[in-house]
């Protein structure tokens, strides 16, 4: 009960209008179905505003419990996913289903199309109150970047990693994608693919190398034609694909230029940008997981070894080789 309040604080302005979404839905549903030139002019339309009434405050308390329940409350919405759609649509469903059994357990049932059309209306609502938050927060970077000059950069990898990355540079503030390095022609959201040979170098200030598979002869080339041209070169294989690339959190931290958000040892905290991460980090961390969709980098402390656990290892292993 108590993380159910702390959730609501945390989130108040939702649930106030959640509260809203929840009740105008169905009153516009009951508007719609028993108004006629704005008056109750149907055959036992006072009968059904009377359960929409005494329903209402019922049905409040309880969608606002389900969505809880569901998770809709203590989100990071401006990261709003597929996921996050997921949860929506079902405890959607599940205020439905309650709004269906209880006015007809309770109270009276329902015409068919006041429950679809509210449940329709309800959901809408719900989605715009969620993604809306992710929709301003984008138009305010967009223009809030407008002016800033920002390095040209080419992207190397044309897989979902190629993707993360592009999707990541377009957010920030510093990078500007405008090449996509991958084998076939065409486009990635809006920007162009070429192949390495066919690479214009010119204005190319950074490269972020973003393809698990390449060789070590293609990595090697990529880093001679970025050192050739002066080119920042980052590699963010490591980052994206999690499979031990040479990247470190240190190096990790400091090309993401956009809001991060890092859980040490079960607790997560939300940083501007991964400088500011960086400076709040204390101690050695091992990256244990990666959300990619909402930029979360799960982390453990590592514990420094004291000097007679350290001893103890070292005569361990010199036993087991005299053994051997």
């Amino acid at each position: 009960m108590k993380k159910l309040k702390d959730l609501i604080a945390k989130d108040l302005w939702v649930v106030l209008l959640d509260l809203v979404a929840v009740n105008l839905s169905y009153y516009l549903a009951f508007f719609f179905r028993f108004y006629v030139n704005l008056k109750l002019g149907l055959e036992n339309a006072e009968k059904y505003h009377a359960a929409f009434l005494g329903f209402a405050p019922w049905y409040s308390v309880i969608a606002i419990i389900i969505f809880a329940a569901w998770k809709l409350y203590g989100g990071l919405w401006r990261y709003a996913g597929i996921n996050d759609m997921n949860r929506i649509i079902m405890a959607n469903v599940c205020t439905i289903i309650v709004h269906v059994a209880g006015t007809a357990a309770f109270f009276i049932r329902m015409p068919v199309s006041y429950y679809a059309v509210g449940g329709i209306l309800q959901f809408v609502f719900v989605v715009i109150i969620r993604f809306s938050y992710r929709a301003l927060m984008v138009e305010k970077k967009k223009l809030r970047s407008r002016g800033l000059t920002k390095v040209n950069t080419l992207v190397v990898g044309t897989g979902e990693s190629g993707r993360r990355v592009v999707k990541n540079l377009e957010e920030s503030d510093a990078f500007r994608p405008v090449m996509v390095v991958g084998s076939g022609a065409g486009t990635m959201d809006g920007i162009p693919i070429v192949t390495l040979d066919k690479v214009i170098w010119k204005n190319i200030g950074a490269v972020f190398v973003a393809d698990p598979l390449l060789s070590s002869s293609q990595r090697e080339e990529i880093r001679r034609l970025a050192d050739k041209n002066g080119s920042e070169l980052h590699d963010y294989t490591g980052y994206f694909s999690n499979l031990g690339g040479k990247l470190s959190l240190t190096e990790l931290l400091a090309i993401i230029h956009t809001p991060v958000v890092i859980e040490a040892n079960g607790k997560e905290t939300e940083f501007m940008d991964g400088q500011a991460a960086l400076a709040a980090l204390t101690g050695k961390y091992e990256v244990t997981g990666i959300d990619a969709d909402k930029l979360k980098i799960i982390l453990e402390k590592q514990h420094k070894l004291s000097t007679q656990e350290v001893l103890a290892q070292a005569y361990a292993a010199v036993m087991d080789g005299d053994q051997q």
